[in-house]
């Protein structure tokens, strides 16, 4: 069998697959595009849904990839087991409506035993079909070859896929044989036939025969389309072409082991032979290595492509992810910050494939040195947290191990092993159960979302020809009708309804690209339909949501007009976005990645990745600069190019979140702005007329949110409405001052009034006005407290000169009403009264409509001998309430 290294493998499996006339697909980021139901792109095929439900014809009926996904279900058992990874790549082979199990079982069988190919001896592999795939079974027997002995029919539990709804189906699995010394008690078949875990059969390839539709409650009905969808781990692959125990000592994790022991204790070493004579300390020195090293390749490729560390959602993975492998590093005897270091190796490993990591080095290297350094300083704060649970309670509850796990990133372990040392208990059952709840309640959060869409025949079957002219024009005369359709069924004609239509030319614009969709009309003179919303169809035509007044028929002609206006507006906004996104990296720096946007003719937001704040004063400076290039007048520019002409010709950016067809468009403005983008824009910048910045919000895990408006007409509209707003807020806390001036004066919010009233409508005096307010804000809180201070010592005046009378104990009591006041008041006064006498019990109640309230306070020489709480609960009003020796309160 050959010696392959990593980078061999995937490029046979490209090259063999691209042999057989498969479209090869760039692997995209880690973080899906417009699939809110996952958190990480989780498999190979998870980029490629809206091909295989219909909603996306692909670029070719036959694609093939090597697409990272992460995983993060169960984090606790990478290191532990040969082949669980956080990120793993999957080479894929996939077939939309083209082959299906014959030829997917015949591609994967040449690839594997082939000698041009990989050469797999093939007494080495064995086989698992679905126990009802008669088909499969049939053709790995009669036409494969394979022998009886080699292959199993089994459940659905191990050989269907389905994800519940949408596209689903029978598998079959390919496994390779690694000898009886990974079988210790020489079980041998049986441990693929009775699905017994084990190190031995280790399955390679997984071809996903997608034939049916589950509607979601389990009814099956056959795919009017049939997919095929094939899954082979990298990782398990290179660890069989390079012979190593498990994927950990292949040359992807190999380097990084190496580094890592560079920088531990020199007592700590990873050893390879612990696979055959395990020893309990090294498999645990081994699982620290493999943590660190898997955490840290996956760590890096998720802050490569925009994730940064955080308290929710992708953030917070990256941040355990960084956490759990400082901890093992301890583990090891490294003390500090030392992840950042092995990040180079990781670029080492992976860059022929993915040599955008080579730019992003820094980037990597300072947000993980960055997040080491903040666990440290919590690391400590978590232990005295421990340490004071222990004193307090005497034990750690299942609740405080939790928080300790969560809140600080302290390992149930290392909770664990503090407490043996101290003798006390962790509930470690609560702790588990609590720990339970928690995933579960984030997976729900994502439990309505669909994983997949039902395949919509109606889309299968969209084969028309569209062409968009909306790049020259906003209205095409004579338009045909080519396709009519309702959500169940093709139509010819329609009459007086709600329908999508398609037409062989059209101006409209489909929602796509953070770009809103046209509106407009279809009229001729036997219709007028208001087009509602377009969107893209399966094959890039442009679907028109119609509401239809009249009649169409298939083959009728019609004048498609946009609402020019929308449009219009529309435009200065996408164009403003490429403007601020190119003015943010100028002032931010190029770390700053746009993440996603959205424009329509009300304004424009863009999301953007970046590790860091942002002041107003870098705000400002990115504005100014988008207002300098607006007035400079830069004339648009479109090129249509291959993508490698896109990004060295043109300067694109390109972030390897979508995948582009063979060739793209590049809209260019001058030199400041180049972007990849479909979208409408303005012919020059001038066009645009201004810009302003009307928020910027965190999103959590280093990803903002930046608002903005374009044109003279929305600035000036929101610059009044904002003004207005502003004012009323300041007329408000005003008026409320001269409600009270003659009681208290102040002159610095009289000041900062006269400033308000001096402020005339500008982008400036909105910025000056609420910095303004947020200066009234906090001297309306100093001016409260006074004025509070006040009004109390105006009502406590009246009850001041009570004077003491002898009790039947004979001691000094004041047994007043105080009606009016509150419990605060009361308390208030009765401090007041102890100052003032040295041996002194007071009872004070009131009535108000509050309710009817007891204070009962004691001079601290009586307190021992009649503290406060014994008098309160002996009072003949029986109240309701507690306290101490010195004060107790209550209601009656």
């Amino acid at each position: 069998m050959k010696k392959l290294t990593t980078n061999e493998i995937r490029k046979m499996w490209l090259d063999f697959f691209k042999q057989k006339k498969h479209y090869f697909l760039e692997p995209v980021s880690l973080i899906p595009v417009e699939d809110p139901s996952l958190l990480w792109i989780n498999s190979g095929v998870a980029t490629l849904k809206p091909y295989f439900d219909g909603r996306k014809t692909p670029p070719a009926p036959r694609l093939t990839n090597s697409q990272k996904a992460i995983r993060t279900n169960d984090i606790e058992n990478v290191g532990v087991t040969a082949r669980h990874h956080t990120m793993f790549e999957m080479l894929g082979n996939f077939s939309i409506g083209d082959y299906f199990k014959k030829e997917a079982i015949s591609f994967a069988w040449e690839l594997l035993t082939s000698k041009e190919w990989f050469d797999i001896p093939v007494e080495k592999l064995y086989i698992t079909v679905f126990d009802e795939d008669v088909e499969a079974y049939e053709h790995w027997i009669n036409v494969i070859g394979i022998k009886e002995d080699h292959i199993f029919r089994l459940s659905r539990d191990t050989n269907f896929w389905d994800v519940g709804q949408g596209p689903c189906g029978p598998n079959t699995e390919i496994f390779f044989d690694r000898g009886e010394k990974w079988d210790k008690e020489n079980i041998g078949p049986r441990l693929l036939s009775d699905d017994i875990e084990n190190d031995r059969y280790i399955e390679i390839w997984n071809i996903v025969f997608s034939q049916f539709n589950n509607d979601g409650f389990d009814n099956y009905s056959e795919l009017p389309r049939k997919n095929i969808d094939t899954g082979a781990g990298l990782e398990r692959i290179a660890s069989i072409f390079q012979e190593t125990p498990t994927n950990f000592e292949t040359d992807i994790f190999w380097p990084t082991i190496e580094e890592i022991q560079k920088l531990c204790s020199s007592k700590f070493k990873y050893s390879i032979e612990n696979y055959f004579n395990e020893n309990k300390h090294q498999t645990k020195v081994n699982t620290a290595f493999k943590v660190i090293a898997d955490h840290v390749r996956a760590t890096s490729f998720a802050i490569a492509d925009g994730v940064f560390p955080g308290n929710k959602d992708r953030g917070y993975i990256i941040r355990r992810l960084i956490r759990r492998a400082l901890m093992k590093g301890m583990e090891l005897g490294i003390n500090g910050p030392f992840l950042n270091k092995l990040v180079i190796q990781v670029i080492e490993s992976m860059k022929e494939f993915y040599p955008y990591l080579l730019e992003k080095q820094n980037l990597i290297e300072i947000t993980i040195l960055n997040e080491e350094e903040k666990f440290l300083k919590t690391l400590s704060k978590g232990y005295e947290a421990l340490n004071k649970m222990i004193e307090t309670d005497q034990k750690v509850t299942g609740k405080n191990a939790l928080l300790l796990f969560e809140s600080y990133g302290y390992p149930i372990e290392q909770t664990i092993e503090i407490a043996e040392d101290r003798n006390v208990k962790v509930e470690i059952d609560e702790f588990n159960l609590l720990l339970e709840q928690a995933k579960q309640q984030a997976r729900g959060a994502r439990k309505d979302l669909k994983a997949w869409d039902k395949q919509n025949e109606i889309f299968t079957k969209i084969n028309v020809k569209s062409e968009f002219t909306g790049w020259e024009e906003t209205e095409h005369k004579d338009a045909k009708i080519v396709y009519i359709f309702t959500d169940e069924e093709i139509l010819t004609q329609a009459v007086d309804s709600e329908v999508y239509v398609i037409l062989d030319k059209t101006p409209f614009y489909a929602e796509k690209g953070g770009q809103a969709a046209d509106t407009g009309y279809l009229t001729n003179s036997q219709t007028r339909a208001e087009v509602i919303d377009t969107q893209q169809g399966p094959n890039h035509q442009h679907i028109h949501k119609i509401q239809l007044e009249g009649s169409i028929k298939i083959g009728d002609t019609i004048d498609a007009i946009v609402n020019k206006e929308k449009r219009t507006y529309t435009m200065k906004n996408h164009s403003g976005t490429h403007l601020i996104h190119s003015a943010l990296r100028e002032i931010l720096g190029e770390t700053v990645m746009q993440s996603g946007s959205y424009n329509d003719e009300h304004g424009l937001r863009m999301d953007f990745t970046y590790n860091n704040s942002i002041s107003r004063e870098e705000l400002n400076k990115a504005e100014d600069l988008v207002n300098k290039k607006i007035k400079e007048e830069i004339e648009r520019e479109v090129h249509f190019c291959s993508m490698q002409d896109a990004v060295n010709k043109y300067g694109a950016l390109a972030f390897f979140t979508e995948k582009y067809d063979e060739v793209v468009r590049v809209v260019k403005f001058g030199d400041f702005s180049s972007e990849l983008c479909g979208g409408t824009h303005v012919d020059n910048t001038v066009q645009i007329e201004d810009f302003m910045i009307t928020g910027l919000e965190s999103k959590g895990s280093g990803v903002y949110r930046i608002k903005c408006l374009t044109s003279k007409k929305a600035i000036t509209e929101y610059l009044n409405l904002e003004f207005n707003k502003l004012n009323l807020i300041i007329s408000e806390i005003e008026n409320k001052y001269l409600s009270v001036k003659t009681i208290l004066k102040d002159e610095d919010l009289e000041s900062l009034f006269l400033k308000a009233k001096n402020e005339s409508i500008s982008k400036e005096s909105i910025i000056r006005l609420k910095l303004i307010i947020d200066e009234l804000k906090n001297c309306q809180k100093s001016f409260d407290k006074r004025f509070d201070e006040i009004i109390t010592a105006k009502k406590l005046e009246k009850f001041k000169n009570f004077e003491p009378k002898l009790n039947s104990q004979n001691l000094l009591e004041i047994n007043e009403r105080v009606d009016g006041l509150n419990i605060k008041d009361m308390k208030t006064l009765v401090d007041e009264f102890k100052n003032k006498f040295n041996e002194l019990i007071i009872i004070l109640t009131s009535e108000n409509t509050e309710g009817n309230f007891v204070v009962v306070g004691v001079s601290e020489s009586l307190q021992e001998s009649y503290p406060a709480i014994k008098i309160f609960k002996e009072l003949p009003v029986s109240p309701k309430g507690g306290g101490n020796a010195s004060l107790a309160q209550g209601k009656y």
